[in-house]
């Protein structure tokens, strides 16, 4: 399925703030030991992936992603920071065979961000990964919950934007909300409960830049991203409702009380 966002600069402005500090605070007690082995599913413009490669000095990241162009930034990336144990190449993680140095068991961890919230099949992409990981490693997965994110002040505005995201995304048979469902599925892909370790990590948005961070894309991202045109293509939205969505996110940044929380669910599964 084609990613519902795009890779409009409004998209990757978020992608590219992204640390394993902020993103995946989840993973940080299992990157102890610096010669691990890691691969990053759905690298986006890669600086988690280079924040992960920093590391493990001693050990490799391999990162894919399905966008050509979105692989170039991130190699550039790695090459800013002087970060060299990192491969990134062109990838979809159901079709990993075909990919040079990819194996089955032969990583330490499998990191995974924001990704299964847009797959079709993501059950099938969690069995996909529980393979590439070795006996004694770890997968780690992340994901929001579009139902659970909340914001100050109320605004009719802005649960008109969350009720028309969740409808174009299901609407592609993705899953909007599922940050709730991450243990499930990975039950699903034949993790015993005892082997999943779920939790919740928080972005909060409310300081002047923080705001005019948040808010700024995602009024850019309403109605420049490939988000605009397949909300107009779903029937759920006219042009009309996207420029009032942009609107209400342009007035949320401006105000001084603003605030704005999403839930992120968040896993480690253990594979023995």
């Amino acid at each position: 399925m084609a990613y519902l966002h795009g890779h409009h600069a409004s998209v990757l402005r978020s992608h590219s703030w992204r640390t394993v500090e902020n993103s995946c605070p989840h993973l940080l007690p299992y990157l102890n030991n610096p010669s691990l082995k890691i691969l990053d599913v759905g690298c986006g413009p890669g600086t988690i992936t280079v924040d992960l490669a920093s590391r493990v000095p001693q050990g490799f990241v391999y990162a894919i992603d399905p966008s050509a162009d979105v692989i170039e930034k991130a190699r550039k990336h790695a090459e800013e920071k002087g970060i060299t144990n990192v491969r990134f190449e062109v990838g979809d993680i159901f079709d990993w065979k075909s990919l040079d140095g990819v194996e089955e068991a032969g990583f330490d961890v499998v990191h995974v961000h924001q990704v299964l919230q847009h797959l079709q099949d993501p059950l099938g992409a969690m069995k996909e990964m529980k393979r590439l990981v070795k006996p004694g490693g770890v997968l780690a997965v992340r994901d929001c919950n579009y139902q659970a994110m909340d914001w100050y002040p109320e605004h009719p505005g802005m649960q008109k934007w969350k009720e028309l995201y969740i409808k174009v995304a299901e609407g592609l048979k993705a899953y909007p909300n599922m940050g709730k469902m991450l243990h499930a599925v990975a039950l699903q892909a034949g993790f015993p409960r005892e082997d999943i370790d779920a939790s919740i990590g928080t972005w909060t948005f409310s300081t002047p830049d923080e705001r005019a961070f948040w808010c700024g894309l995602w009024a850019d991202r309403t109605v420049k991203s490939d988000y605009k045109q397949r909300s107009l293509d779903s029937g759920f939205a006219k042009e009309e409702d996207l420029e009032e969505i942009a609107a209400t996110w342009r007035e949320m940044e401006k105000k001084e009380d603003g605030w704005f929380a999403v839930i992120n669910g968040q896993i480690i599964c253990h594979v023995r």
